[in-house]
């Protein structure tokens, strides 16, 4: 016969459970952020360079969203990685192929990575 856990057994139980598949989690999320940055700067159009440096992730929301963002400026301060990116007269998109190349095995991923953190 199983013996009875009280309730504070179960919640501090459950608690580490949360915390090391939100660590898993985590750890998946920036490996794809990694991959999605490196693909995207392989793709990213280049004249001087800049564009291509300034690809980077922003993790926020305690590493559970993380942001690829490409903020470069001329010397006058306007941001052009949107411009890049989405203008029909440039027509050179690099961030979101890449979103859209790694976006299932991030998927995977983390949903491995999640299914590891409950096992152990």
């Amino acid at each position: 016969m199983m013996a009875r856990r009280s309730n504070k057994e179960v919640n501090e139980i459950l608690l580490h459970l949360g915390e090391k598949v939100e660590a898993a989690a985590k750890k998946a999320l920036q490996a794809g952020a990694d991959a999605v940055v490196a693909d995207a700067k392989s793709r990213c159009p280049v004249l001087t360079g800049a564009l291509r440096d300034s690809i980077h992730k922003q993790v926020t929301s305690k590493g559970l969203k993380i942001k690829i963002v490409a903020d470069a400026t001329t010397p006058d301060g306007i941001a052009y990685g949107k411009i890049v990116e989405f203008s029909p007269a440039i027509n050179k998109p690099f961030l979101y192929p890449a979103l859209d190349a790694a976006r299932d095995s991030i998927r995977q991923n983390v949903a491995a990575a999640v299914k590891e953190g409950l096992k152990k």
